[in-house]
């Protein structure tokens, strides 16, 4: 049973077309498909459930604060990007029609996508200066560290496989597989075009943040090379709407 305290919610699935907001409510014993949920407003919310999906869901949510609070411990500056990357890789993916589930592991993947960091030495992470070859090569290994992390948690298997490939290169220049193009996945691609994005127009020890304009230049400059150029169109659409960026 879920009831709406306060907030927007949309279903979706086969009992989609439905809008909750507050005082509205719903219940179910038991359905024949996952239903999802679009947050289009923060959302309060009370719900009541069996014992056991109580706790698989409790679990679930304790795991990822535990693994988000490991990245901002480690990064003082990662808390903010995750966030933004999250909200800007969910608007883009359903700008290119993934759907829900798809979505849900984009943004599990988004968020944590630079999870693997907390096994890079602080003195390479924070370092304000150019890395040297070795330090480059510590620092790029962290997709595997973070889709390593990821991969222990069941709900998280997906999300394992974007944070993996976030750093391989539309043309096959990336890494760590140097896989190109469509073997690539699609939520791996988008979390690359809004991270690079976001590390251009931020604050980080090593840069000061640039304008808006400069990094849509460099994404258009580099559709096609390094980014899928239509998660790149997708994107500059979803800026040009919203006021996410």
């Amino acid at each position: 049973f879920i009831y709406v305290v306060g907030g927007l919610l949309s279903l979706t699935g086969e009992v989609g077309g439905n809008t909750l907001r507050s005082g509205d409510y719903l219940y179910h014993r038991g359905l024949p498909q996952r239903a999802y949920f679009r947050v289009d407003e923060d959302v309060d919310l009370l719900m009541v459930s069996s014992p056991p999906s109580y706790h698989l869901i409790k679990e679930e949510i304790q795991e990822m604060m535990a693994l988000a609070r490991s990245v901002e411990e480690k990064d003082e500056a990662t808390e903010g990007h995750c966030h933004r990357l999250e909200r800007l890789a969910i608007r883009t993916g359903e700008r290119m029609g993934l759907p829900a589930q798809r979505l849900m592991d984009l943004s599990y993947g988004a968020y944590l996508h630079d999870i693997g960091k907390v096994r890079v030495p602080d003195g390479i992470l924070n370092k304000a200066g150019p890395l040297t070859d070795a330090e480059w090569v510590e620092m790029r290994r962290h997709p595997e560290h973070g889709a390593e992390m990821l991969r222990e948690k069941a709900f998280l298997k997906d999300a394992a496989k974007i944070v993996l490939a976030h750093h391989e290169n539309y043309d096959g220049s990336g890494y760590p597989s140097g896989i190109r193009g469509e073997e690539i996945p699609i939520e791996a691609r988008v979390v690359a075009v809004v991270d690079a994005y976001d590390a251009i127009t931020s604050e980080r020890p090593y840069q000061q943040a640039l304008a808006k304009q400069t990094a849509v230049l460099e994404l258009k400059l580099n559709a096609g090379t390094q980014f899928d150029p239509r998660v790149v169109r997708a994107f500059l659409t979803v800026i040009g709407e919203d006021d996410l960026a």
